[in-house]
């Protein structure tokens, strides 16, 4: 089957799906399973898979290892396992990846195999969960994205809802209740193979250093199905949100990490006590260090990389405060580091063909950064980013020079000179018209959209 047919199976699958959940808010589905394995689920679920190229598992099987095998034959073996329910999940290889500020976040890595299954279950539970999901949830979801959080951020300072509640959940995916999940999902489904393959997931474990660990509780960042089931799981937040009385105000979420603006510090405090019960029920704590109320007009808050804070205007004798956003100090350094490893990862620069390899490389991610930071009131703060980029490959250049008596070497400040008048690097500052709009930026990786 190709791609594309199996994309139109798939999707009207979807479809039908959430058009049911929908009509029924108390329907639970029993006949589920039967779809995981259907030919067209396999096809597309690989496809999501091998479009991502990730790294291989514990097993070592890459995506160009299954390419050479076969895929449909190997589609094949994965569907007769999963119809004779032989399938079992493998453990999930752990890996640290540096945070901000020196730390370190564990970072789960399944096989491909399990990848695949994930996406097919993803493909048929995220169409009936859908349903259920409330407004101001915004990750990780179709046609819908972390565009639209900001803009819901920005209405909601514009109203005049100042006090923010800027809240952090301590190490949300490290301690994801199982039990509490379960029962979440079984609010929908009540296939019992489904929830058993769920359940298997949760509780496959992880090899960290070739070392066995159970999984107690928690789910692994990286895995296909977690964003979804983070979805679910908290879907008693925003459910809860909507039925509370004790505050008003409005919250922004984008999966385990969201902000609720109110009009006083009284109605903040309010929501803070409101969310930490909350949090409660579901076995989860806020941070005691990174949760804070704050005035956006006396102090700005981070959220989804931005840096949001309400700046008084003038103009002449006239003053009015207006709601801004640009990226955050973090967002700025990540920048500022990434550059850094993109040019000591390069082995050097000899001639034109090597600058032209390092040029696209580095113009490669401007183009990316840019795409999702070109919002908002950021222009000054990406000229600035414009001109450490300058300085910094131009201070590169400079070192990659032939060194020897007669050799005339050019200072750093005539190379950046030399980079900035030719327009050899994407500008992060330029107009808008330099920049072709990407509507899919910040988007979920779905092919359909709920209707």
């Amino acid at each position: 089957m190709n791609l594309k047919d199996a994309l139109e199976k798939t999707t009207a699958l979807q479809s039908k799906l959430y058009q049911a959940a929908k009509a029924d808010p108390s329907r639970r589905f029993y006949r589920l399973y039967d779809k995981l394995y259907r030919e067209d689920v396999l096809q597309v679920a690989w496809e999501r898979v091998r479009s991502n190229r990730g790294a291989p598992g514990p097993d070592g099987l890459s995506i160009a290892s299954i390419e050479e095998i076969g895929v449909q034959d190997y589609l094949a073996q994965l569907q007769t396992d999963l119809r004779e329910q032989t399938y079992r999940p493998s453990p999930v290889r752990r890996v640290q990846i540096p945070k901000s500020g020196g730390k370190l976040r564990g970072l789960g890595i399944p096989n491909i195999r399990d990848r695949i299954v994930q996406a097919a279950a993803k493909l048929i539970l995220e169409a009936i969960f859908e349903a259920d999901f409330k407004d101001q949830s915004y990750g990780f979801r179709p046609g819908i994205g972390q565009r639209e959080a900001l803009a819901s951020i920005d209405a909601s300072a514009y109203k005049g809802y100042r006090w923010v509640v800027d809240a952090d959940i301590e190490g949300f995916f490290d301690n994801l209740d199982h039990d509490r999940l379960m029962e979440a999902v079984r609010l929908r489904v009540s296939d019992g193979a489904v929830l058993r393959l769920i359940y298997r997931w949760l509780k496959a474990g992880v090899l960290f250093l070739g070392i066995y660990e159970d999984t107690d509780q928690g789910t692994p960042q990286g895995g296909v199905l977690s964003p979804l089931l983070a979805n679910v799981y908290l879907h008693y937040l925003d459910a809860s949100f909507e039925g509370q009385k004790s505050f008003i105000g409005r919250l922004t979420r984008y999966c385990d990490d969201f902000v609720i603006q109110c009009g006083t510090r009284l109605h903040a405090e309010r929501a803070l006590c409101w969310v930490r019960d909350t949090l409660a029920a579901l076995n989860l704590r806020l941070h005691p260090d990174k949760t804070k109320i704050v005035n956006d007009r006396e102090e700005g808050y981070d959220f989804l990389g931005f840096y949001h804070r309400r700046v008084l205007l003038r103009k002449g004798a006239k003053a009015r405060e207006m709601p801004m956003r640009w990226p955050s100090p973090r967002s700025r350094q990540r920048y500022r580091d990434q550059l850094k490893s993109i040019l000591d990862a390069f082995r050097g620069v000899r001639g034109a063909a090597e600058w032209r390899i390092l040029r696209d490389e580095i113009n490669r991610y401007i183009v990316g950064f840019g795409h999702y930071f070109r919002n908002g009131q950021s222009t000054r703060v990406l000229r600035g980013l414009d001109d450490y980029t300058r300085q910094r490959v131009a201070r590169y250049l400079c070192r990659q020079q032939p060194r020897g008596k007669k050799r005339r070497r050019r200072k750093w400040t005539a190379m950046a000179n030399w980079l900035r008048d030719g327009e050899h690097l994407k500008q992060l500052g330029a107009p808008k018209s330099k920049w072709p709009a990407n509507k899919h930026r910040g988007l979920a990786n779905v092919q359909w959209k709920a209707v």
